[in-house]
C-alpha cells in the first residue's frame, strides 16, 4: 500500500527497482504527481503513490516482531529481515507468525540443550524468534487449554521446512518425552522413518535436489500428563503423476535412482542396468546429483528399513515391485493381426514384460492380456475388447501409478505401526511440512494440484490472522467493526465448485475418450471467459492463467488429461492380488465380486481435493501456528540475500496477505513511551505540563490536527500513511532547526574560507614568478645541452669511424707478423734443440771434473771436522750438567711442600676434633650401657634398633676404607709407571747420545767419509720433528704438574666430603701417565726409525760417491748443524726428565698423606670394634640370664647371637717403600663359625668393566656384547636396589661418549645399538617399589664416625637367576639411570637422522637440478639439431682419440686421465655448479699415482659387478667394501663426502650398469641409502629404528621432490614428471631389495610425490575428471595442491595435455570455500621423534638373549666369573 502522506524534499522513502526489488534514496524534487529521488549516485523519478516512506531511525540490527516496524510495508519488511540475516538472526516474529530464513551453513549455538531450556516455559515473545518458543506455546495452550495444537509449516523446496520439522520435534521430545530406560523416543523413530520416506517420496525438482513430493502431517500424541504417548504420520497429496512423466531436468523419486546403482548382485537379480535405459527415467537427462552417491543412499536405506522394523523378506519384496515398475515402463505396444488390437512391439518388450511378470510373481500370458484386453461385463456375457496401443500404454502407466501408490500406503502404515499409537490420547501437536506455492516457466498439473493446496491454507491462514487481529483490538478495547477481511474463496470456488469447477470440468474431459487438451482448453475458456481470477494467454491456444493470492500463474494443459486418469482397472486388480508373492497380493487385497468384474474410473485431482479436505478438516481441530520458510538465493549458498526472491516467497507463504490485513485496520501500533519520545518534538509542552502518557498522546496528536487514529490501553493505534504524515511533521521542525544551525556555521565556514583564499593567493602569486623565472632558466640550460650533446655525438661518430679503420689495419698486421713469428720460432726451435744438446755434453765434462775435486775437498774437511766437533760436544755435555735451570723448579717445589705442611697441619686438627668427636661417642655409648643395665626390659626393642644402626655404620666404613686402600694401590701403580717412566727418558737420552757418538767414530773411521746432502735434510727434518713431539711432550707434563697442584690444593678438602674422589683424581693422573707412556713411546720409535733411515741412506750415498770419485772435500757446516740440534734434543730431554722427578716426589707426597690418614681411619675403627664387640658381649649375657627358663628365649639367643659380623675384614695400609702391611683382622662370629670374609663392593670392578666396554667389543648372535655386559653386572652387584649409588654416574658418560664425534656414524649406530638393548632389558626388568612393601631403612647417620660404622655391615652375594632378564624393584638411581638411557637414545637417534639428512640434501638438489635439465635435453632430442650433433664427426673422432690414449698409454696418470674422458660426457648433462666441480677435481686430481690406483680399482669392480649384478649378495658385499673404503671421507664433512668420495657415489657401481642407469644423482641418492643401510645393519641396529629412520628420510624426500614440483611451473612439466618417475621406480626398485624388515612402510610416505607425478605423465588430462581425479588418481592430494598442478603444467601447444577447464573451476570453488589456514600447497617436513620409548620394549623379545656371550676379557677374570653362569 502505497503511502499518502504528504513527500517533502529531503526525506527519505523507498522506490521500486527491478533489480532490486525496492531501493531507498532522498527526494531532490518533489511535485504534485512525481518526485525525484537520488538513489546512491542514481536518479529515479516515481509517482508519489507508488513510494513507500524510510524510517530514518530503523535500528541497525532491525526489530524481532515486524509488528513493532513504524512503516509495515513491503520493503521494510525486506530491510528488516536482510539486516537480521546479516547478523545471523534467522528468525523474525509476523505477530504470532514465526519467519525462518535458510542460512545454509550450520549455527549450532542456536539449537543446543541450553538454549531449549531457555525456551522452556518463557511466554511467547519475551525472547528473541525461535521454533522453540512456538513449539513451547504449543504445547503450554494444550496442557493449559486442552486444546489440540498444529503447527503448519510451509515454503518452497530448500527453505528449510525439514530441519524446521525436525527442530520442532526435538523440542516436543524435549518437553514431554520418555525416559532413556523407555527405549527411543517418538522423536527419534519419526525421523529414522525420515530416509525411507524421502527414498520413495522425495525428488529432484527445479529448485531443489531433495524435494518432498507428498504432504507429511505428524501426528504427537500426549497422555494425560503431558507426556508423548504415540505418535502417527498422515500422508497427503503424493505425487503419483511422476512415477510415469518427468520433466527435464527434474528426477523421479530416488528409489529409482537408488536401485540401479545398488550392487551388482543385486541389479542383476533384478535384471536391472543404467537409468538411462529406462523409459520412466530417461525422459529427463538429469540421471545423477551432485555430492550424492546413489549406490550409498541404497544400502543407508536399507539400514534404515531394518531400524524402522522391515526385515529383509520385505524389502526385497519392495525393492522387487520397483523393478518391475521400471520393467513395465519399458513395454511398448505395436498395432496387432487384428485391427485395433495391439500387442508387445519387439523382444525388447516382451523381455521386460517377462521380467516384470517374474518380479510379480504372476503369469506372464495373464499380465499382457491385463494390459492389452479388457473385459466388459454385461447383463448376459462378459466381452472381452482388445485395446488398440495408445489405450495399452494408458494402462501400463495406470498400472504402474497404482502399484507405487500402493507401495507407499503400505511403507507409511508399517512405519506407523513401528512407532506406536495411544487410542487413548486426547489431545495431540501436530506438524505440517507440505510443499509451498509453485510458479515455474512451465507450469503442469503438478503445479495446479499444489498452488490448490496452499490458497486452500492460505485461506485458512487468512482467517487465522483476522482472528488474531480481532483478539489483538479486543485486548486493546479499540473499535474495529469497520475492518473488511480479506478472502480468496473466489479461486477456490473456480477450482473446485461442483459442478463447473476446473477440476470438475477436467474430471469429464476424461471420462470421453476423444476428449483432448485443446477441447478441455476451449471448455475453459467458454465456462470462465468472464471470471475476473481466470484469464487467457494472448499468443497462448491451449494455456490459461489463474490470478492466486501470490501471483498469476499460466498453466499448460497438454498433460492434464494424461495426468488427471487413474483407473483401477479391475484386470489389474485380479491380477496382482493372486500373485504368488505375498507382499505383492497383501498390496492389493481382493475387491468385492461386482466391483472386480468393471474398471472404475478415478481422478486423481477428485482423490486430491478429498485428501485436501479431510487435512483442513484435521487442521480445523487445532489450534494453527505458524511458521513460514523461506529461501534467501535460488544458489543455496550463505551470506546471498536475494530481494526479489525472497519477496516472492513472501507473497507466496501468505506473510503479505498477513501484511495487507494488518494494513487494513492499524498496521502502526507504537507503546506510549516509544511514541512520545519520536513525536514530543512536534508538541514539547504536552510532555512538560502532564506526566499522563495518555493524556500527553492525545493532546500531541490533536495538535497535529489527524484523524481516524485510536488510543489503546498500551499503545497508539495509526492508520495506514499516519505515520509517514507525523514524520513529515517532525522532519519540517527538525528541518527549521537545522537550517538555523547551518547558517550559523555556513558564515562561520565562510569567514575561514576567504581568510585562507587571501592567503593562498599571495602564495600562488609568489609561487607562479618563481616558476617563470624557472622555466626560463630551464631554456637556457638545455640549449646548452643540446649543443654539449651535438658535440659529444659528432665526436662518437668520427671515433668510431676511426677505430673500424684501425682494427681493419691491426687485423692486417696480425696477420702478416703471426705469419714472420711463426717462420722465428721454427728458426729458435731449431736453435735451441743444437743448444740443448751442447750443454748436456759440456755439463757431462764439467761434472766429471767436479766430482774428482769435490771427493778430494771432503776427505780433507772430514778430518778437521771430527775433531772440532769433538771439542764441541765436550762442551756442550758439561754446560747441561749445571743446575741453574733446576732451581726454578726447586723453589716450585718448596713452595708446594709448604702447601701441603699446611694443609697437614689443618688435617691433624681435623683430626683431633674427630678424636674428641669420638670420645664423646664413646661416652654416650658407656652410659646408654649402664642405662641398659638398669632398665633392661624397658629399653630392649631401643637396644635392638641401635645395633642395626652400628652394623649399617660398620658396612659404610667398611666401603669408605677399601675405597682408601685401592686409591693407594693406585698411587703405587702410579709411581711404578713414574719409575719406568724415568728409566725411558734416560734410556731415550743414552741412545741419542749413543748415536751421536757412532755418528762421530764413523766420521773418524771411514777414511774417504762422503755426506750426502740430502740425507742431512731429511735428518733436520726429523730432528724438527722430534723437537715438536718433546715440547708436545712437555706441555703434557706442564699440564699434569698443573693438574696435580690442584689435586694437591684440594685433597683434604676432598677427603671430609667423599674418600672415594681420591680415586678419582688418581685415575685421572694415570690416564694423563698412560697418555705420556705412550707419546715417549712413539718418541722413542721416531729416534730408532730415523736413526736406521738415517744409517743406510748414508751408506749408499758413501758407495755411491766412492764409484764416482776418489777425491772430495769435508762439509763442516752440515756437521755443526746437525750436533747443535742434538745438542738441543739433550737439554729438552734433561728438563723432561727433571719434570718427570718433580711429578713423582708429588704423588710420593700424596701417598703418604693417604696412607696417614688411613691409619688415623683404622685406628679410629678398631676402637669402634672394641666397643661395639664389648657391647655385644654385654648382651648376650643378659640376654642368656633371661632365656634361661624357657626354651622360646634359648632359640631367641641363638638367632641373636647369628646376627653378629659375620666377615673378617684384613685391610692393607701402603708404607713409605711401597711395600702393604695387613692389619689386624676383626673377629666376628656367624652361626657359631668363622666366616670367610666381607665381600668387596663393586666399584673395584667398575674401572676393569668401563675399560672393556668402552671399546668395540662387538656383537654375538646379532645382539650388542657390551649392554648385556652391563646388565649383567647391575644385576649381580644389586645396584638397582641400591637408594644411594655412583656406579650410574661413572656408565653414562661411556654412553655420552658416543655423541661427542657426531660424524661418525658407525661409531654412533654401535652405541645406538647397545643404548637400545640396555633400555629394552630395563624396561624389562624394573618395577617400582612400592613404599608399602620395601623394608624399613635405617637411619643415615650424620656424624663421621657413624658413617665408618656403617661400613661394616655384612652384606649377602645376589644369586644371579638363570634367566638372562631378572624382575627387580627399582630405587630412584635406577629409574634415574633409565630417563637417561631414554634420553641418550632419542639423542643419538636424531643426530643420526640429522646427519642422513644433511647428507641426503645436497644429493637431492643435485638430483632436482639434473631432473630439470634432463628434462629439458629429452624435450630438445625431438629436434633435427640434436641428432646431427650426436652424428658429428667432432665427437667420433673425440671418442676415438679417447680410446687410443687409454690404450697406448701405461702409466697410472694416464689411466686417470682415461677415465675422467670417459666420464666427461655423462657429466655434461649436469647443469649443477657442485657436479661440474666435481668433474674438475676428477679430472685434475687424478695425476697422483694414489688415485689412479683407487680409480683403476673402482674401474675393476664395476666391471665386475656388471657381469653379477643379478646376484643381491655380490652387490652388497661391493657396496660395503666401497663404503668403508671412504669412510674418512666421510668423517670429514658432508660436503667433501658428496663431492669427493661419497659412499652414494661409490654406491652406483653396485646397483646398476652403466648402460640402463638413471641420471647420476638418483644413483648416488640409492648409494647413500645402501650405504647407511649396511652401516646399521652391520652394527645390528634393531630394525624398529631403522624403520623410523626411513620413514623420516623418505618423507624428507617426498617433502624436497613435492615442494619443488609445485614451486616453479619449469618443473611441473610431462618430461619432469617422466624423469621424477625413472627415479622414484628405482627408489621402489631399492624398497622391495632392502625388505620391509627395514624399509617398512617407508614407500608409503611419497604418495603425495608419486601421485602427482602420475598427474603430470598422463597424457590426456583432458579426459579427466572431477571424481577421477580425486578418488583414483590424487586421493592424497588437497585442492589446493591439485589446482596447483594442473595450473602449472597448463600447454598452450597441446590442449590434449591440459587438465578441462570445467575441473579447474571446480577445483577453484572448492578452494575459495576451503579456510585460509588450510590453503597451503606446501608440505612440512616433521622432525620430531616418531616413537615412544615403551615402543622398544615391543620390538625384542627376550628369547633372543639366551645364547649372547658375554666380553672374552672379562669372562676370563675370575671376579667375573658370573658372567659364564
Amino acid at each position: 500500500m502505497a503511502a499518502t502522506a504528504k513527500v517533502s524534499v529531503g526525506s527519505h522513502v523507498w522506490v521500486e527497482d527491478p533489480d532490486e526489488a525496492w531501493i531507498d534514496g532522498e527526494v531532490e524534487e518533489a511535485n504534485t504527481d512525481e518526485i525525484t529521488v537520488n538513489c546512491s549516485g542514481k536518479t529515479v523519478v516515481a509517482k508519489v503513490k507508488a513510494v513507500y516512506p524510510k524510517d530514518p531511525e530503523f535500528p541497525e540490527l532491525g526489530v524481532d516482531d515486524m509488528t513493532k516496524l513504524a512503516y509495515l510495508h513491503e520493503p521494510g519488511l525486506l530491510l528488516n529481515l536482510k539486516c537480521r540475516y546479516d547478523s545471523n538472526e534467522i528468525y523474525t516474529y509476523t505477530g504470532n507468525i514465526l519467519i525462518a530464513v535458510n542460512p545454509f551453513k550450520r549455527l549450532p549455538h542456536l539449537y543446543g540443550i541450553d538454549t531449549m531450556k531457555q525456551y522452556k516455559g518463557t511466554p511467547f515473545g519475551e525472547l528473541s524468534p525461535h521454533p522453540f518458543a512456538v513449539a513451547d506455546s504449543a504445547y503450554r495452550k494444550m496442557i493449559n487449554e486442552g486444546v489440540s495444537q498444529a503447527i503448519l509449516v510451509s515454503g518452497e523446496s530448500g527453505a528449510g521446512k525439514t530441519e524446521s520439522t525436525k527442530m520442532l520435534m526435538r523440542f516436543l521430545a524435549y518437553m514431554g518425552g520418555r525416559s532413556e530406560s523407555e527405549g527411543r523416543s517418538v522423536e527419534q523413530q519419526v525421523l529414522e522413518s525420515n530416509p525411507v520416506l524421502e527414498a520413495f517420496g522425495n525428488a529432484k525438482t527445479v529448485r531443489n535436489n531433495n524435494s518432498s513430493r507428498f504432504g507429511k502431517f505428524v501426528e504427537i500424541q500426549f497422555d494425560q500428563r503431558g507426556r508423548i504417548s504415540g505418535a502417527a504420520i498422515r500422508t497427503y497429496l503424493l505425487e503419483r503423476s511422476r512415477v510415469c512423466q518427468v520433466s527435464d531436468p527434474e528426477r523421479n523419486y530416488h528409489c529409482f535412482y537408488m536401485l540401479c546403482a545398488a550392487p551388482e548382485q543385486e541389479t542383476e537379480r533384478y535384471k536391472l542396468g543404467k537409468p538411462s535405459t529406462f523409459r520412466y527415467l530417461n525422459q529427463s537427462n538429469c540421471y545423477a546429483l551432485d555430492g550424492l552417491d546413489d549406490s550409498k543412499e541404497y544400502l543407508a536405506t536399507r539400514k534404515a528399513m531394518d531400524v524402522v522394523g522391515i526385515d529383509s523378506e520385505d524389502q526385497d519384496a519392495i525393492f522387487r515391485v520397483v523393478a518391475a515398475i521400471l520393467h513395465l515402463g519399458n513395454i511398448e505396444f505395436a498395432k496387432g493381426e487384428e485391427s485395433e488390437a495391439s500387442e508387445p512391439k519387439d523382444e525388447k518388450s516382451r523381455f521386460h514384460l517377462k521380467t516384470a511378470a517374474e518380479l510379480f510373481m504372476c503369469n506372464e500370458k495373464a499380465l499382457e492380456d491385463s494390459l492389452c484386453k479388457r473385459v466388459m461385463v454385461t447383463r448376459d456375457e462378459s466381452i472381452t475388447k482388445s485395446l488398440d496401443p495408445d489405450s495399452a500404454a494408458l494402462g501400463r502407466d495406470a498400472l504402474a501409478k497404482i502399484v507405487y501408490s500402493k507401495l507407499f500406503d503400505w511403507l507409511v502404515t508399517k512405519i506407523n505401526n513401528s512407532i506406536g499409537q495411544d487410542p487413548n490420547s486426547k489431545h495431540i501437536i501436530g506438524v505440517l511440512d507440505i510443499y509451498g506455492f509453485e510458479s515455474f516457466k512451465t507450469n503442469s498439473f503438478e503445479q495446479f494440484c499444489i498452488n490448490l493446496t496452499n490458497e486452500k491454507l492460505q485461506q485458512h491462514f487468512n482467517q487465522h490472522v483476522f482472528k488474531m487481529e480481532q483478539e489483538e483490538y479486543t485486548k486493546e478495547e479499540i473499535d474495529w467493526s469497520y475492518i473488511e477481511f480479506i478472502d480468496n474463496q473466489d479461486v477456490l470456488d473456480l477450482i473446485e465448485k461442483k459442478p463447473g469447477g476446473i477440476i470438475a470440468l477436467l474430471d469429464e474431459a476424461c471420462m470421453f475418450p476423444r476428449s483432448t487438451h485443446d477441447t478441455f482448453a476451449q471448455k475453459l475458456y467458454q465456462t470462465f471467459k468472464d471470471h475476473k481470477r481466470f484469464a487467457k494467454p494472448k499468443l497462448a491456444q491451449t494455456d490459461f492463467t489463474i490470478c492466486h493470492y501470490a501471483g498469476d500463474v499460466t498453466y499448460q494443459t497438454e498433460l492434464f488429461l494424461d495426468k488427471n486418469k487413474d483407473y483401477v482397472v479391475g484386470e489389474h486388480q485380479a491380477l496382482l492380488s493372486s500373485s504368488d508373492c505375498s507382499f505383492v497380493s497383501s498390496l492389493f487385497p481382493p475387491l468385492p465380486e461386482e466391483s472386480s468384474k468393471t474398471s472404475k474410473f478415478s481422478s486423481i485431482g477428485s482423490q486430491f481435493k478429498h485428501q485436501l479436505q479431510s487435512l483442513l478438516e484435521s487442521l480445523s481441530t487445532t489450534e494453527p501456528h505458524y511458521i513460514r520458510c523461506v529461501k534467501p538465493n535460488n544458489l543455496l549458498k550463505p551470506e546471498i540475500f536475494e530481494n526479489i526472491n525472497i519477496l516472492h516467497q513472501l507473497r507466496c507463504g501468505g506473510v503479505m496477505e498477513a501484511i495487507r490485513i494488518s494494513c487494513a485496520g492499524y498496521p502502526t501500533r507504537k507503546p506510549f513511551n516509544e511514541f512520545l519520545t519520536r513525536f514530543k518534538i512536534l508538541a514539547p509542552e504536552t510532555t512538560t505540563k502532564s506526566n499522563d502518557e495518555v493524556d500527553a498522546c492525545k493532546k500531541l496528536l490533536a495538535k497535529v490536527d489527524l484523524k481516524g487514529f485510536q488510543i489503546g490501553k498500551t499503545k497508539v493505534f495509526l492508520r495506514a500513511g499516519q505515520m509517514a504524515e507525523l514524520d513529515a511533521h517532525r522532519a519540517e521542525v527538525l528541518g527549521r532547526s537545522a537550517r538555523i544551525i547551518q547558517r550559523k556555521v555556513l558564515s562561520y565556514q565562510s569567514r575561514k574560507k576567504f581568510l585562507l583564499l587571501q592567503a593562498a593567493s599571495t602564495d600562488i602569486q609568489a609561487f607562479c614568478r618563481g616558476q617563470v623565472a624557472r622555466v626560463l632558466f630551464e631554456k637556457m640550460r638545455r640549449e646548452v645541452a643540446s649543443l654539449r650533446i651535438q658535440k659529444q655525438a659528432r665526436t662518437y661518430l668520427c671515433q668510431k669511424v676511426y677505430k673500424r679503420m684501425c682494427f681493419s689495419a691491426c687485423s692486417v698486421q696480425t696477420g702478416m707478423r703471426a705469419k714472420a713469428a711463426r717462420v722465428e720460432l721454427q728458426f729458435r726451435k731449431k736453435r735451441r734443440a743444437a743448444i740443448i744438446i751442447q750443454s748436456q755434453i759440456r755439463r757431462c765434462l764439467c761434472h766429471r771434473h767436479y766430482v774428482r775435486m769435490k771427493k778430494a775437498a771432503i776427505t780433507t774437511q772430514c778430518g778437521w771436522r771430527v775433531r772440532v766437533a769433538r771439542r764441541e760436544l765436550r762442551n756442550l755435555k758439561m754446560a747441561a750438567k749445571e743446575a741453574g735451570a733446576l732451581q726454578d723448579a726447586k723453589s716450585k717445589l718448596e713452595n708446594q711442600v709448604e702447601e701441603l705442611a699446611s694443609n697437614l697441619e689443618l688435617e691433624k686438627q681435623m683430626r683431633m676434633k674427630i678424636e674428641e668427636a669420638k670420645a664423646q661417642e664413646i661416652g654416650v655409648l658407656q652410659s646408654a650401657l649402664t642405662d641398659i643395665k638398669l632398665q633392661l626390659r624397658e629399653t630392649q626393642e631401643t637396644k635392638s634398633a641401635e645395633i642395626s644402626r652400628l652394623q649399617s655404620a660398620l658396612q659404610d666404613m667398611q666401603l669408605e676404607i677399601e675405597e682408601l686402600s685401592k686409591g693407594l694401590e693406585m698411587s703405587n701403580d702410579l709411581s711404578a709407571e713414574n719409575e719406568q717412566l724415568k728409566e725411558l727418558v734416560s734410556s731415550l737420552q743414552t741412545k741419542n747420545g749413543e748415536d751421536v757418538s757412532k755418528l762421530s767414530e764413523e766420521a773418524t773411521k771411514q777414511e774417504v767419509p762422503v755426506i750426502d746432502q740430502t740425507a742431512i735434510i731429511k735428518l733436520e727434518a726429523e730432528n724438527q720433528q722430534l723437537k715438536e713431539l718433546v715440547s708436545s711432550l712437555e706441555e703434557k707434563i706442564d699440564a699434569l704438574d698443573r693438574k696435580h697442584d690442584e689435586t694437591s690444593s684440594n685433597i683434604t678438602e676432598q677427603l671430609k666430603e667423599n674418600v672415594s674422589s681420591d680415586y678419582e683424581i688418581v685415575s685421572n693422573l694415570a690416564a694423563e701417565n698412560e697418555r705420556l707412556k705412550a707419546l715417549v713411546g712413539s718418541l722413542e720409535n721416531k729416534i730408532d726409525g730415523n736413526n736406521s733411515s738415517e744409517g743406510q741412506k748414508e751408506g749408499k750415498s758413501m758407495l755411491k760417491e766412492e764409484c764416482l770419485t776418489e777425491d772430495g772435500s769435508i762439509d763442516n757446516e752440515g756437521v755443526n748443524k746437525l750436533a747443535a740440534q742434538n745438542k738441543d734434543l739433550n737439554e729438552l730431554v734433561s728438563s723432561l726428565e727433571k719434570k718427570i722427578d718433580e711429578t713423582e716426589k708429588k704423588y710420593e707426597e700424596a701417598s703418604r698423606l693417604c696412607e696417614e690418614r688411613l691409619k688415623q681411619a683404622v685406628d679410629a675403627e678398631t676402637k669402634l670394634i672394641e666397643a661395639k664387640t664389648s657391647m655385644l658381649r654385654l648382651q648376650e649375657r643378659v640376654s642368656d640370664m633371661e632365656t634361661e627358663e624357657h626354651i622360646r628365649r634359648k632359640q631367641a639367643l641363638v638367632n641373636s647371637t647369628s646376627r653378629r659380623m659375620s666377615p673378617q675384614v684384613s685391610f692393607t695400609g701402603a708404607s713409605e717403600n711401597g711395600h702393604h702391611e695387613s692389619i689386624a683382622p676383626i673377629p666376628a662370629k656367624k652361626s657359631g663359625t668363622e666366616s670367610s670374609r666381607i665381600e668387596q663392593q663393586p666399584h673395584e670392578f667398575v674401572d676393569v668393566l668401563l675399560k672393556c666396554i668402552s671399546q668395540n667389543v662387538g656383537f654375538s648372535h646379532g645382539k650388542p656384547v657390551a649392554a648385556l655386559t652391563i646388565y649383567k653386572c647391575l644385576i649381580h652387584w644389586k645396584i638397582f636396589e641400591a637408594d644411594k649409588t655412583s656406579i650410574f654416574d661413572r656408565i653414562v658418560p661411556v654412553f655420552g661418549s658416543a655423541i661427542e664425534n657426531q660424524e661418525d656414524d658407525n661409531h654412533l649406530a654401535y652405541w645406538l645399538t647397545n643404548t637400545s638393548t640396555l633400555l629394552f632389558l630395563l624396561q624389562r626388568s624394573l618395577r617400582h617399589s612400592p613404599s608399602g612393601s620395601s623394608p624399613t631403612k635405617p637411619p643415615q647417620p650424620t656424624s663421621f664416625l657413624g658413617r665408618m660404622t656403617q661400613g661394616f655391615r655384612s652384606t649377602s652375594s645376589p644369586n644371579l637367576s638363570t634367566d638372562v632378564v631378572h624382575q627387580v624393584d627399582a630405587r630412584y638411581p635406577a629409574l634415574l639411570f633409565k630417563q637417561q638411557l631414554t634420553a641418550y637414545v632419542e639423542t643419538m637417534y636424531g643426530v643420526i637422522r640429522e646427519n642422513f639428512k644433511r647428507e641426503l640434501s645436497s644429493l637431492l638438489s643435485s638430483c632436482i637440478q639434473d631432473l630439470k635439465k634432463s628434462s629439458q635435453d629429452s624435450s630438445a632430442v625431438k629436434s633435427p639439431l640434436k641428432s646431427s650433433e650426436d652424428n658429428s664427426p667432432a665427437k667420433s673422432s673425440e671418442e676415438n682419440l679417447a680410446a687410443k690414449s687409454s690404450e697406448d698409454n701405461d702409466s697410472p696418470s694416464k689411466a686417470s686421465e682415461e677415465n675422467s674422458l670417459k666420464k666427461s660426457p655423462e657429466d655434461n648433462n649436469s647443469p649443477s655448479k657442485a657436479s661440474e666441480e666435481n668433474s674438475l677435481k676428477k679430472s685434475s686430481g687424478d695425476n697422483s699415482p694414489a688415485n689412479s690406483k683407487s680409480s683403476e680399482e673402482n674401474l675393476a669392480a664395476k666391471s665386475s659387478e656388471d657381469d653379477n649384478s643379478s646376484a643381491k649378495s655380490s652387490e652388497e658385499n661391493s657396496l660395503k667394501k666401497s663404503s668403508e673404503d671412504h669412510l674418512p671421507a666421510k668423517s670429514s664433512s658432508p660436503k667433501q663426502l658428496s663431492e669427493e668420495d661419497s659412499p652414494a657415489k661409490e654406491g652406483q657401481a653396485a646397483m646398476l650398469p652403466e648402460e640402463n642407469s638413471p641420471p647420476n644423482s638418483w644413483q648416488s641418492i640409492i648409494g647413500l641409502l645402501n650405504y647407511n643401510l649396511i652401516t646399521w645393519k652391520k652394527n645390528y641396529v634393531p630394525p624398529f629404528l631403522v624403520q623410523k629412520i626411513f620413514s623420516q628420510t623418505f618423507q624428507y624426500i617426498n617433502v624436497q621432490l613435492f615442494n619443488s614440483l609445485l614451486l616453479e611451473q619449469e618443473y611441473c612439466t610431462f618430461n619432469m614428471g617422466k624423469e621424477v618417475k625413472a627415479g622414484l621406480d628405482e627408489l621402489d626398485s631399492w624398497c622391495s631389495q632392502a625388505t620391509e624388515e627395514f624399509v617398512g612402510s617407508s614407500w608409503d610416505e611419497l604418495k603425495p610425490t608419486r601421485q602427482a607425478v602420475v598427474l603430470l605423465v598422463t597424457e590426456l588430462k583432458s579426459t579427466i575428471t572431477y571424481d577421477d581425479m580425486t578418488t583414483n588418481l590424487c586421493p592424497v592430494l588437497s585442492t589446493q595442491q591439485l589446482y596447483r598442478i594442473c595450473t602449472l603444467c597448463n600447454n598452450e601447444n597441446h590442449n590434449d595435455h591440459n587438465v578441462s577447464p570445467e575441473v579447474i573451476s571446480n577445483l577453484k570453488l572448492l578452494m575459495t570455500n576451503e579456510d585460509e589456514d588450510s590453503r597451503s600447497f606446501l608440505l612440512d617436513d616433521d622432525s620430531s621423534i616418531p616413537f615412544e620409548t615403551d615402543e622398544i620394549a615391543n620390538c625384542m623379545q627376550e628369547k633372543d638373549f639366551a645364547n649372547v656371550k658375554s666380553v672374552s676379557e672379562l669372562a676370563d677374570n675370575p671376579n667375573f666369573q658370573f658372567l659364564n653362569d
